[in-house]
């Protein structure tokens, strides 16, 4: 046995899927090797249905996986999270736009549904996580006394888990690692309601000046969090997302359409990251007659429209596009990326918010290791950067629909010439350029940076 221990806060971790899952882990499967013994602290995904068992397997046999139970939640309260899971063909599209008259007992469970969402924002505080705070906390002293737990290493989102260590470092006594993969109370989707945000800041600020080390996943986030809390804080690190390359080791090619121009995204979309101008700017080139329709798919795997919404949906019956659009819904995460590395290029949909340029969405960092040629539609900032000083494809703001039409077109005469798009140009020193962004190299950062805080 190492002589170190760490334990991961994290809500979000296998079974579990999503955006959230692979920071925590990846540190997870890599600290082992510089010296840790890891201990993850995580949710009962009873109430979840964005599952992927298989990330399971990436898990060393001897890291520690404990479950705390989260109180029963408000009816409703998931729905959010929840994702498409059957695959959609282009009938199913059509079928979506006119749905069967509903019934009374459906109409009310609507309404119920829309009640609860409404006054979520002003019971569940700083997030709709809160109600396992309880479970994490009970559970989370018995893994401290037993296993003598040297550093808590907690990630967010949710917040929630940032509440969780900050009481348990307290009461043990132990370092903590408080890791942002997002803003807080800078986040570009807050409540907007001014008094939750108030008590927000002070939250914020309580666990920016109790822990040992801060550490965030872009350059600008970990600016702006100096500029607002200043001397608050007392280390600052920087630890990029990334890609693992044993993810894509021996990896197939899977849903390759050769005769289509086939681009593929994987992920979720919302209202401030939807493919509409996407789709629009397709429509209008086949109608100008710069591409063939018979030539053109999008796949999307992910969540397309969120329960109760289809307007991703109704745009693609309205654009006549049913012929053009796959929708996938969740894949397992080998099967999704198989689906990339088959692709033509890679779609990466950023939000529309005036600061999205300050994110980097994980989903570029698996883009870099498959590479393929990516479409992205980008607030200027760290995102773009990267791919365009990787030459890693063509990148157009999200709201601009002539800038979508030019770089969309550009990959497409690209592959109607050649009959496939080329990887995206690397050069020789591409693995030693891209080392910071590789979770092993990651793990390696944080490992150290434990080490440093118990001296």
């Amino acid at each position: 046995m190492k002589a170190k221990n760490v334990l991961i806060i994290c809500y979000i971790f296998p079974p579990i899927g999503g955006g959230g899952v692979p920071r925590p882990l990846k540190m997870a499967k890599y600290l082992g090797e510089f010296g840790w013994n890891v201990h993850v602290l995580t949710v009962d995904p009873t109430y979840h249905a964005t599952l992927d068992p298989s990330l399971l397997a990436q898990l060393p046999k001897d890291v520690s996986v404990y479950r705390a139970k989260e109180l029963p939640v408000l009816p409703g309260r998931g729905a959010s999270a929840q994702a498409q899971t059957k695959p959609a063909t282009a009938s199913a599209v059509k079928e979506a736009a006119t749905p069967p008259r509903a019934s009374l007992k459906s109409v009310l469970k609507q309404q119920l549904f829309q009640f609860l969402k409404g006054i979520k924002p002003y019971l569940l505080i700083p997030d709709d996580q809160i109600l396992w705070l309880p479970g994490a906390i009970r559970l989370g002293r018995e893994i401290i006394r037993r296993e003598q737990i040297d550093v808590i290493f907690s990630t967010s989102g949710p917040v929630t888990n940032h509440l969780v260590a900050r009481q348990l470092a307290h009461e043990a006594g132990c370092k903590w690692v408080a890791d942002f993969r997002d803003p807080w109370t800078q986040n570009m989707h807050n409540s907007g309601i001014a008094w939750r945000e108030r008590l927000e800041e002070r939250m914020e600020a309580r666990v920016m000046a109790d822990a040992d080390a801060i550490t965030t996943v872009t350059a600008t986030f970990a600016e702006n969090f100096r500029k607002k809390h200043g001397n608050r804080i007392k280390r600052m690190e920087l630890i990029y997302n990334g890609f693992d390359q044993a993810d894509f080791a021996d990896l197939q090619p899977s849903q390759a359409v050769p005769e289509k121009f086939h681009a593929v995204y994987a992920g979720i979309l919302y209202q401030k990251r939807n493919p509409r101008l996407l789709l629009q700017a397709i429509r209008e080139l086949i109608d100008e007659g710069q591409i063939d329709p018979d030539d053109v798919l999008l796949s999307f795997a992910g969540v397309f429209d969120y329960p109760g919404y289809s307007e991703n949906r109704d745009c693609v019956e309205r654009l006549g596009l049913g012929e053009q659009v796959r929708v996938l819904g969740n894949l397992p995460h080998q099967q999704a990326l198989g689906l990339m590395k088959g692709a033509d290029a890679l779609l990466l949909i950023g939000d529309v918010s005036a600061d999205a340029g300050a994110y980097i969405p994980g989903k570029l960092y698996e883009y870099m290791g498959i590479g393929k040629p990516i479409l992205a539609l980008n607030k200027a900032g760290e995102a773009t950067e990267i791919i365009q000083q990787f030459r890693l494809g063509q990148v157009a703001d999200p709201e601009d629909k002539d800038a979508i039409k030019l770089a969309y077109l550009d990959l497409y005469r690209e592959w109607k010439e050649k009959g496939e798009t080329q990887d995206a140009e690397r050069g020789t020193d591409f693995a030693e350029r891209v080392k910071r962004y590789e979770r092993r190299e990651q793990a390696r950062q944080l490992a150290q940076l434990m080490d440093e805080l118990i001296g």
